[in-house]
């Protein structure tokens, strides 16, 4: 069993800002309403508006489509019963189910970076986040910035698919195929894992877009198990699962390490071991799965939402069972 860590703290200062309303200078309740801006601007450690992250998250209007299993205990051969789609807010309120196919299983649903569609299977369905029509697709499972094309990396090479109408663009040859996970927002970067490379049991990677030569992001210092990498929607943070939590820092491709060195790891005793992040659209919320650190990684546990600034947490309870693997991702608010 991991032994506890001193947590590593960033030392950045406390912006009084408010990245997800369009209040007035001097006004005494901020509008917080989630704003779906393109490009967008993130600001994760932002002063919290609200106190009580619960009431904050429902004022912001975001939702989360999510993938659970029915609340069932698994087969005798140790299987949980396939995934369904759900959206739910992001306060826990308001869960109804997107798709009812007890014979098929529905997972990892990823959401275009302007908000308005989102994928399930790896890319082979596409759903409009507005009014909810599910087409089959064939794309991937990584999302390009024009929020038109989705990329994998296959034998042939990093391959673009148009979601719209199906066409491939020309293989873009690699270096090293790997599985890639996240795309910068400005298209120029991949970031992803990989297991017993240059010289590290775990490593976090980046690869330009070009199929250049993949470099390796450093190490958080406890050196534990490191995984499942994802950019913060404007490309400027990334979090992992590292030091025994969700770790976030900046990423800066210019630099020799792509990254200042500075790395601020929320509350593992709030956060669990194994969280897999995603991000808010405005950066300031991270969504996981909590799995004790006394338990084991390959059970079912709660979704969760971290605060960044403050690592406070809320716990999203819905009937049925989530995987850790990011079957979750954030949607914007519903029209009024």
């Amino acid at each position: 069993m991991k032994r506890f860590h001193t947590i590593i703290a960033l030392a950045l200062p406390v912006l009084a800002v408010v990245c997800l309303g369009s209040a007035a200078f001097g006004e005494d309740k901020p509008d917080l309403r989630a704003k779906w801006d393109m490009p967008p601007k993130c600001d994760p450690f932002a002063a919290p508006a609200i106190k009580d992250l619960k009431e904050e998250l429902r004022q912001t209007g975001y939702r989360l489509v999510i993938a659970l299993h029915p609340d069932k205990p698994p087969t005798a051969k140790g299987e949980y019963l396939p995934r369904d789609l759900y959206l739910i807010n992001a306060d826990g309120t308001g869960l109804k189910p997107l798709t009812t196919t007890p014979e098929k299983d529905e997972t990892k649903p990823r959401v275009s970076p302007d908000g308005r569609w989102f994928t399930f299977n790896y890319g082979d369905f596409l759903v409009d986040a507005k009014t909810l029509k599910i087409r089959q697709a064939g794309g991937g499972y990584v999302w390009a910035p024009d929020s038109k094309r989705t990329v994998s990396c296959e034998k042939k090479g990093l391959l673009y698919t148009d979601m719209e109408t199906g066409k491939e663009d020309k293989p873009v040859p690699v270096s090293k195929r790997v599985d890639i996970l996240d795309l910068s927002q400005d298209g120029k970067w991949f970031i992803f894992e990989i297991r017993k490379y240059l010289g590290q049991e775990y490593t976090i990677d980046i690869m330009p877009a070009d199929g250049g030569a993949v470099r390796k992001l450093p190490n958080h210092p406890i050196k534990a198990g490191e995984c499942h990498p994802a950019f913060s929607p404007d490309g400027r943070w990334h979090c992992w699962n590292a030091g025994d939590s969700l770790a976030v820092r900046r990423f800066d491709p210019s630099l020799p390490d792509a990254t200042d060195g500075k790395i601020t790891t929320l509350p593992k005793e709030k956060l669990g071991q194994d969280p897999c992040g995603r991000w808010s659209h405005c950066g300031r919320y991270i969504a996981f799965v909590r799995i004790p650190h006394l338990g084991s990684w390959k059970v079912h546990s709660p979704i969760c939402i971290v605060r960044v600034a403050d690592g406070e947490t809320i716990t999203l309870s819905p009937p049925g069972l989530i995987g850790h693997h990011w079957d979750y991702d954030w949607l914007p608010p519903e029209d009024k």
